[in-house]
């Protein structure tokens, strides 16, 4: 393909994608009318795939570096042509109202709860004490029964925006959730320079989940994906005691980000540097210690209803569906034990294995220690990937990234939920997702095992005929 061909696609793929995120505007307008309503999840999943598929191509004719004055020129000039649109597309969506969650009003009623002094980690918003807050707060009904979930800091942060009033709340929490957006594109650029992978910051500053379920969603996840950067900033500065308050703060804000310690902690083991593992340990937990010391400290129970929520709740999760329908359920509770412990084991064997660059060897496993639990759990809603989102933009995998785009098909359940309050979604959007994603996944088995080409001779070798025999 010619350079200026090349340059072409590429600017129709901005615009194609500025003019998907911008039909937010006219699908929020949509629900103003009682015919349409019952169309937004399909309208949204339109919109997410055309988005996506606007992302790809945008990062595939994104010009690279050839060490050529002209091309370098030319190259700084996108770069920045691409973070300027991903910031502004994010501030553009400051003014819609969510539509694809009732997850804000949640945060809020929570955050109005701690901000007023009684503990939303014991309190259900179905208190008969609540009813006078719940008239002016409209908190989410199916959210009634469950005392809070969220970890402290961000309940420190719903009780900021909470504090502005009923009025300008939900402002402040947009505001907030779209200022962590651009800070991680900020940093992700600056991540993606020192690893001279400019050309891959499409999939970040163009991602349609990371853009949509904050100026849309508003989602706290939005945050979490900022601690993910945080994280991999400060490992790769070398400083253990940062390195583990940021993943101190990223698991206050939501419980995920700590399974990066695996990962950081066994690498480290490995490589003999036993001092920076323990430091990193102890530091992370001693800045748990502080934070939720500190909450108990005033008069807060932090241990929330995590449990009872993932006990009632299912969706977008296709393994967990399957093994939970063919299964009794403690046959479903060995198998999800043993799946974790073998992914865990398969992770470590990745990090002693790998004869990849130590940068790529610590994403990598970043990417699988923190798919795995969002694998075996019952709830996957598409906002839950936005950590994995982050990660796949600084080194880029086929099945991931089909996970990420596929991932929104779940917002059909949209459809039937706004327009007549009925929860029911359907098994379409799991079957093509798990399908999909296998797919790919076993097309591209001998990289996602170990990602690198020198690898055990044997373990390669024998991978394939497993797969074939497994399917004959």
């Amino acid at each position: 393909m010619q350079a200026n061909t090349k340059v072409s696609i590429f600017y129709i793929s901005m615009l194609g994608f500025a003019l998907s995120i911008l039909a937010s505007f006219w699908i929020e307008h949509s629900l103003s009318s009682d015919a349409l309503t019952s169309t937004v999840g399909t309208a949204t999943i339109v919109q997410y795939l055309f988005a996506g598929a606007f992302m790809l191509l945008a990062w595939r004719t994104f010009p690279e570096n050839h060490n050529s004055r002209r091309n370098s020129s030319r190259q700084k000039n996108i770069f920045w042509q691409v973070m300027v649109l991903g910031i502004v597309l994010r501030l553009l969506l400051i003014p819609i109202d969510s539509y694809t969650s009732s997850d804000t009003t949640r945060y809020l009623f929570d955050g109005k709860l701690a901000y007023e002094g009684i503990d939303p980690y014991q309190t259900a918003h179905d208190a008969p004490e609540l009813q006078s807050l719940k008239e002016q707060w409209a908190p989410p009904e199916e959210h009634a029964k469950y005392a809070t979930l969220y970890p402290p800091l961000a309940l420190s942060l719903f009780a900021i925006s909470a504090s502005a009033g009923i009025e300008y709340a939900p402002l402040v929490w947009k505001l907030i959730v779209t200022f962590f957006s651009i800070l991680t594109l900020l940093l992700a650029a600056r991540l993606l320079k020192k690893m001279q992978r400019e050309h891959y910051l499409p999939l970040i500053a163009l991602s349609p989940l990371l853009i949509l379920e904050t100026g849309v969603g508003a989602h706290l996840d939005t945050i979490s994906a900022f601690s993910i950067l945080l994280i991999i900033d400060s490992l790769w500065k070398k400083k253990p005691i940062i390195l583990g308050i940021c993943i101190a703060i990223g698991t206050a804000i939501k419980l995920l980000p700590l399974a990066l310690l695996m990962p950081i902690f066994v690498l480290a083991i490995f490589r003999r540097q036993i001092a920076f593992a323990f430091t990193t340990a102890f530091s992370t937990l001693f800045g748990l210690i502080v934070i939720y010391g500190t909450t108990f400290a005033i008069g807060f129970k932090p241990i929330g209803s995590i449990g009872v929520f993932f006990q009632n709740w299912r969706f977008g999760s296709p393994l967990f569906t399957y093994l939970e329908n063919n299964s009794t359920s403690q046959v479903l509770i060995i198998s999800l034990i043993a799946l974790f412990i073998f992914g865990l084991a398969a992770i470590s064997a990745y990090l002693y294995f790998s004869k990849a660059n130590p940068r790529d060897k610590i994403i990598s496993a970043m990417q699988y220690v923190v798919a795995l639990p969002l694998v075996l759990s019952p709830v996957i809603f598409p906002w839950y990937l936005m950590l994995l989102a982050v990660l796949v933009a600084l080194r880029p995998k086929p099945w991931l990234l089909a996970w990420i785009l596929l991932a929104p098909l779940s917002y059909e359940v949209l459809n039937q939920f706004l327009c007549c309050t009925v929860w029911q979604p359907e098994l379409w959007p799991l079957v093509i997702l798990a399908f999909s994603v296998t797919s790919i996944l076993l097309l591209s088995v001998n990289s996602f095992i170990l990602s690198d080409k020198q690898l055990p001779v044997a373990f390669t070798n024998i991978m394939p005929k497993i797969i074939k025999r497994s399917f004959s």
